[in-house]
C-alpha cells in the first residue's frame, strides 16, 4: 500500500485564457514518460478576473505546480510577491511569472523560465555554428513583456551586449536602462536605427524578434547593417510553417529559427523546478514538431 501511494501521480496544470491550444500537456507528458514519473498534467481555463481564486482552489486540491500563460503572468507574479512566497531573479526582473511551485507549507515559488528556455535553444543552435552564447551580442526587436522576460537570462548567460529596438523608443531605452542596472551592457533605440549609432562590440549578432509582428503580419523594418552582422535570426513565435517574420527574410542568407525550441526548453526548466529532474528536451522537441506538422495537415 505504501509503495502504491508513493507512486501516486503528482498533479500539475497550465493556466490560461484561452488555453485549449496549449501544447504543454503533450510536452510534460513526454517528459514524465522519459523519466518514468507518474505525473498528471492538464489545462485549466481560468476566468479573466479569477486567477487568484483558481490558484487557491488548485493549491487546496493538492496540485503541485502550474505553468502560467497569457494573460495571467502578471497575476502570478503578484501572488508570489506576497511574503512569505519566493520569487526567482528572472521573475523579479520581468515582473512576471510563468511557473509556480506550490510548496507543502502553503507558500509559492514563482519563476520565469522564458528567458532561460530561449537561451538553452540559442546555445543549441549556436553550437552548430561553432559559437557560444557568451561570444555573441543580442539585438532584441520589441520591448514588451516577452522581451523583458529574457533580459535576466541574457545577463546570466554572459552575452556581450543587448540592443533593444522598438517602435516606441522610450520603452526600448527604459528596458535597456533596466538591463544596465543588472550589469548587462545595453542600449535602446528606434526600429530603423543602424548598428553604427550605438557603441557596441564587434561580436556576432543574434537577432531575436520578441515583438508580436508574426501574429499581426506587420513586419519590423530593421536597418540592413544588422543583418550583415547577424549569424542567427530567431522569432519567438512558432508555427507549422515559417513565421511571417522569418518569411520576410527569404532574401537573406541567414540561419533562421522559430520559437518552438524556446517553448520546449522553458518547459524543461519548469519541470526541473517542480521535480528536480531534467528530461531530454531535444527528444521532446522532435515529437512536438511532428505533432505540429500533423495537426496542420489535418486543418
Amino acid at each position: 500500500m505504501l509503495n502504491a501511494l508513493s507512486r501516486q501521480a503528482d498533479r500539475y496544470v497550465v493556466i490560461g485564457n484561452p488555453i485549449a491550444h496549449s501544447m504543454s500537456p503533450f510536452i510534460h507528458a513526454d517528459f514524465a514518460a522519459q523519466l518514468g514519473l507518474p505525473l498528471q498534467y492538464e489545462r485549466v481555463l481560468a476566468p479573466l478576473n479569477g486567477f487568484r481564486q483558481t490558484v487557491a482552489a488548485l493549491q487546496a486540491a493538492g496540485v503541485k505546480g502550474a505553468n502560467v500563460t497569457v494573460p495571467f503572468k502578471l497575476d502570478a507574479f503578484s501572488i508570489a510577491s506576497e511574503l512569505p512566497n519566493t520569487l526567482s531573479t528572472a521573475a523579479m526582473f520581468a515582473q512576471a511569472a510563468n511557473t509556480l511551485k506550490f510548496n507543502a507549507d502553503g507558500t509559492v515559488l514563482a519563476d520565469n523560465t522564458d528567458g532561460g528556455g530561449l537561451c538553452r535553444d540559442l546555445v543549441r543552435q549556436l553550437k552548430t555554428l561553432g559559437l557560444r552564447l557568451d561570444q555573441c551580442q543580442v539585438l532584441m526587436v520589441g520591448a514588451g513583456g516577452a522581451a523583458s522576460g529574457c533580459v535576466a537570462a541574457f545577463q546570466a548567460a554572459g552575452i556581450q551586449h543587448l540592443t533593444v529596438l522598438n517602435r516606441t523608443v522610450s520603452k526600448a531605452r527604459e528596458l535597456a536602462e533596466r538591463a544596465e542596472a543588472i550589469d548587462l551592457p545595453a542600449a535602446g533605440g528606434a526600429l530603423d536605427t543602424p548598428p553604427s549609432h550605438f557603441e557596441i562590440p564587434g561580436a556576432p549578432v543574434l537577432i531575436v524578434n520578441a515583438s508580436s509582428s508574426s501574429l499581426k503580419g506587420d513586419m519590423p523594418v530593421l536597418h540592413a547593417d544588422w543583418y550583415a552582422r547577424a549569424v542567427l535570426v530567431y522569432d519567438m513565435m512558432y508555427a507549422a510553417k515559417p513565421t511571417p517574420f522569418i518569411r520576410s527574410l527569404h532574401h537573406q542568407d541567414l540561419a533562421c529559427s522559430d520559437g518552438l525550441g524556446m517553448l520546449v526548453f522553458q518547459a524543461q526548466l519548469a519541470f526541473e523546478v517542480w521535480t528536480g529532474q531534467s528530461p531530454d528536451a531535444l527528444e521532446t522537441l522532435t515529437k512536438v514538431r511532428q505533432a505540429l506538422l500533423a495537426k496542420a495537415k489535418q486543418q
